[in-house]
């Protein structure tokens, strides 16, 4: 039994400007241990999808169908402290921002012995103890000296790390870190990684949802990308990188600059995310894509098994009853050779 499992998930905003549907139809498991980068454009839905795993989403949004199960156990509709438990519990999240995420009028060891006591029986000095060990257990040098000290003394590597522990205070068996490295130079986000793997390596499922393609490869077991509030591809990071199979993926990948490279401008994927008050009929993609033909405007394609069953992609050319003529013919560029 997979340690999550996400089954058709419809998380809506309720907006002046009409219904966002910001994840549509979301469907993916995880099993403990695994690492499962989330990738897509702003606007896709990993945050969103993240963060109603733990019923975090504020009004506008709501939660209007599907199932969230951790370790086997219905989350959605769970009662306020069965949500509580969860948080910081078995589920322990990661914010975008460290700087945000930490209360700037308590020292950071407050801040980690707070999500100890609320999680664990420690209370008092055991509870302060716990803390100062969990700093230390993220790479933070000197530990009992930091946690006296303010999250504006910390760098940003550092709170990110302070946030880490404060994540991992309640033990948990899931991880969820949403862009963890962004704004970290990359020497500051080689460590990080490093302690993710460190903590992967007890048996602790992470999911990573990132921008940065590069992260995921090096960190990452298995890859999600999401558009516009779907997914549209699954599939190991091997097989997604070097056989991608839906047109939005490959074009994330030529997107990606290469040291070497000569062309005198990067690639994009023409035009933006639609507006998903109103998206486009049929898949959503088909307004940027260069393989898009009628069929595509008409049906929304499921996902499916297109290269073994741990490899899915929701587009009409692998949907057997389609009506859809072409070939997906296009290649990406890996350390300079065309891979397809």
């Amino acid at each position: 039994m997979a340690l999550l499992e996400v089954e058709d998930l419809d998380v809506r905003f309720y907006t002046e400007g009409g219904v966002v549907h910001a994840v549509d139809g979301l469907s993916y498991t995880l099993d403990r241990g695994e690492r499962l980068g989330v990738v897509g454009e702003s606007g896709a839905g990993k945050t969103v999808a993240a963060l109603a795993i733990l019923d975090l989403l504020d009004d506008p949004g709501r939660i209007e169908g599907g199932s969230i199960r951790v370790d086997g156990e219905e989350v959605l509709g769970a009662d306020p402290e069965r949500l509580r438990r969860l948080r910081g519990g078995e589920v322990g999240m990661v914010f975008q921002d460290p700087e945000t995420a930490l209360d700037p009028v308590y020292t950071v060891g407050e801040q980690v012995a707070e999500a100890v006591r609320v999680h664990t029986d420690l209370d008092g000095a055991a509870a302060d103890d716990r803390a100062v060990s969990l700093l230390d257990r993220v790479g933070i040098p000197d530990p009992a000296t930091r946690a006296t000290q303010y999250p504006h003394e910390f760098s940003g590597g550092m709170a990110q790390r302070a946030v880490v522990a404060i994540a991992l205070a309640g033990d948990p068996d899931l991880l969820i870190a949403d862009e963890p490295t962004t704004a970290l130079d990359v020497t500051i986000q080689a460590q990080l990684l490093d302690l993710l793997d460190e903590l992967a390596a007890d048996d602790l499922a992470v999911q990573l949802i990132s921008h940065d393609l590069g992260v995921v490869a090096e960190f990452c077991d298995r890859a999600l990308v999401m558009y516009a509030g779907q997914a549209v591809e699954s599939a190991s990071v091997d097989d997604l990188f070097y056989r991608p199979q839906h047109p939005y993926t490959a074009g994330l990948l030529s997107a990606v600059p290469r040291i070497g490279d000569d062309r005198d401008r990067l690639r994009t994927i023409p035009g933006s995310t639609p507006d998903l008050a109103a998206p486009p009929p049929g898949c959503r993609f088909h307004p940027r894509c260069p393989y898009a033909e009628d069929a595509c405007t008409k049906r929304d394609p499921p996902l499916v098994a297109v290269d073994g069953d741990d490899h899915r992609a929701a587009c009409l050319a692998h949907v057997d009853d389609a009506d859809f003529d072409g070939d997906l013919d296009f290649y990406v560029e890996v350390d300079g050779e065309a891979d397809p």
